[in-house]
C-alpha cells in the first residue's frame, strides 16, 4: 500500500513539474499599446531591469528633472540594481484624477538561489503620470527609485 502511495505521489509531482515548466516557457508578457500610461510604466520597469539609466531618467517630468541630476538618479539606480532580484508586475487598474493618471501595479519580487534558499514577496505600487509634449512622464519618483538625492543645478 505504501509503495503505491509513493508511486502516485511521484507521478503527481512529475505532472505538476512538467505543467509548471510548460507554463513558464509558453507564458508571454502582455505588451501594452505604445503611447499609453500603462506602456510607460512597462517601459520604465524594462529600463530598470536593463540598468538603462538615461531612458529611465528621461521618463521623469520636467519638474522632477529640474530637481534631480542624472548622476544622483544613476547612483540610486545602481544601488537598487545590485540587489539581483527578478520581478513580475501585474496591472491592477488605472485611474485619472485631476489630470494625473495613476497606474496601480502589484509587484512580486523573487530572490535567492535555490529551492530552499529562495523566496518571494508582493507589494502594491502606484505610479503617477501625465502627458508632457505628447509623452507620458512620471510626476512622482517611480519605484524602484522612489526618490532622488535632490541637488541644486550647478
Amino acid at each position: 500500500m505504501t509503495r503505491w502511495w509513493l508511486i502516485g505521489a511521484a507521478v503527481l509531482f512529475a505532472a505538476l513539474l512538467t505543467a509548471s515548466i510548460v507554463l513558464a516557457l509558453t507564458s508571454r508578457e502582455t505588451e501594452f499599446a505604445p503611447g499609453t500610461p500603462e506602456r510607460a510604466v512597462q517601459d520604465l520597469l524594462h529600463a530598470a531591469e536593463d540598468e538603462d539609466i538615461e531612458t529611465a531618467y528621461g521618463m521623469l517630468s520636467e519638474e522632477l528633472l529640474s530637481k534631480c541630476q542624472l548622476r544622483d538618479y544613476a547612483d540610486r539606480m545602481y544601488r537598487i540594481a545590485g540587489d539581483d532580484r527578478d520581478i513580475r508586475a501585474t496591472l491592477r487598474d488605472a485611474k485619472v484624477v485631476d489630470g494625473i493618471t495613476f497606474i496601480n501595479v502589484q509587484v512580486t519580487e523573487f530572490y535567492g538561489n535555490g529551492p530552499f534558499e529562495s523566496g518571494e514577496w508582493s507589494h502594491d505600487l502606484r505610479f503617477a503620470l501625465r502627458q508632457e509634449d505628447g509623452e507620458w512622464k512620471f510626476t512622482e519618483y517611480p519605484w524602484p527609485f522612489d526618490y532622488c538625492d535632490e541637488t541644486e543645478e550647478e
